[in-house]
């Protein structure tokens, strides 16, 4: 024979586990603050504009675009494709 029954308790899942971030509550309206933009788009904008450079002409491609903000490019290997031994 089966019976059911029911389980009536109060649970309270407001509390927060180890590790959590604890942070202050932010009022749902909140706007960033005035002046600071994101990393991501500012890393967009520049990602952009260096397309807009090639489509324009203005350098020849990602290579130069490397070459003029000094960035360094892959090591070079040695001889017959080995690479260096300290």
């Amino acid at each position: 024979m089966t019976s059911t029954f029911a389980v009536e308790c109060n649970v309270h899942f407001g509390g927060r586990g180890r590790g959590s971030r604890k942070r202050p509550p932010s009022p749902p309206d909140s706007v960033a603050q005035a002046g600071r933009v994101p990393r991501v788009s500012r890393l967009m904008a520049l990602a952009i504009r260096f397309e807009q450079l090639i489509r324009a002409g203005e350098v020849t491609g990602q290579a130069e675009l490397a070459t003029l903000g000094h960035v360094p490019g892959a090591p070079e290997p040695d001889h017959k494709g080995r690479s260096r031994v300290s």
